[in-house]
């Protein structure tokens, strides 16, 4: 056998099944010839060149300016249709604003204590006949809370002509002097406002040293109590109360011609001496004979008028 037997037998150039044209032969060939490939005519690429005509680039050219023009035309469209909607809010909004059924005919009061209607109203700067929808509630509110005596504002519109007002006054508890004139002053001893002829309020006077920091937390329990009536007395029959130091207030019941000097350090046990001192003094029919009580450290002295 032959080399070039050996080849085509173990899959060389030519496979098993591969087509009978393209078997070889050694009966017909004496010797192993390759087949020959058939080689493809080369293209002609100048040939194969596609002429584009006049014609052709004329409609190329309308067709780009159609489509140019189409999103031209798109865009103008949607520009319009903007334009056509933000005119319409605009003649929209200014039919509703220039309506009378929007015109404010009441505007509802509440919180009210220390200031009348008028001068809410007047502070608020709302007025009848104004639009509703054209009352700016920020700038009600913040004028609102100009005003030393309210401490803060609620406002709403209630359509279609009206406006509500609610507000939280600070409420006035004391006098306190400041400088040459009385002002109220809240729970605190902060000043209100001064005092007025107009707006006067019988209040105790309450007496503070500047440099004195007197324990508040203690007062402020000892002023619900008196408000809760658990004391002989209440803050209308108070001229005036001092504040010694931290913890040890002076009160004076101008009626009575009594002062009373209270410890606040342990205030519940010494409430309940000066109500059994007091108790026992009214049942004897002596109260109105005493100049002073002084209840501290869990006991009480009671000294009566010229003594």
């Amino acid at each position: 056998m032959s080399v070039a037997a050996v080849r085509l037998r173990a899959g060389g150039w030519f496979s098993p099944g591969a087509r009978k044209s393209n078997t070889w032969s050694s009966k017909k060939h004496g010797t192993a010839t390759l087949p020959k490939r058939a080689v493809k005519p080369a293209r002609n690429k100048a040939a194969n060149k596609r002429q584009i005509g006049i014609g052709e680039l004329l409609v190329a050219t309308v067709l780009l300016t159609l489509r140019g023009l189409g999103w031209a035309l798109g865009v103008i469209s949607v520009v319009a249709l903007l334009g056509g909607i933000s005119l319409g809010l605009v003649y929209g909004y200014r039919g509703l604003t220039s309506s009378a059924h929007f015109a404010v005919s009441h505007v509802e009061i509440a919180g009210n204590n220390q200031l009348s209607v008028s001068e809410v109203l007047n502070l608020s700067g709302v007025a009848v006949g104004a639009n509703a929808l054209e009352v700016s509630l920020g700038d009600v509110s913040r004028r609102l809370q100009g005003s030393p005596w309210i401490e803060r504002a609620t406002v709403r519109r209630v359509l279609p002509d009206g406006v509500a007002i609610e507000i939280v006054e600070r409420e006035p508890f004391f006098w306190v002097k400041h400088g040459e004139s009385l002002y109220y002053a809240d729970r605190s001893g902060t000043p209100i406002a001064a005092l007025e002829l107009g707006r006067f309020v019988s209040l105790p006077l309450l007496l503070l040293e500047s440099e004195l920091d007197p324990n508040w937390r203690l007062l402020e329990e000892w002023m619900r109590a008196v408000e809760r009536l658990e004391f002989p007395f209440g803050f209308s029959d108070i001229a005036w109360l001092r504040v010694e130091d931290a913890n040890m207030l002076r009160i004076y019941l101008e009626d009575r011609g009594i002062m009373i000097d209270f410890d606040l350090s342990d205030w519940r046990v010494h409430r309940g001496i000066l109500g059994q001192v007091w108790e026992d003094l009214r049942s004897r029919g002596e109260l109105n004979s005493i100049e002073r009580v002084t209840v501290m450290s869990g006991k009480a002295w009671v000294l009566a008028q010229g003594s």
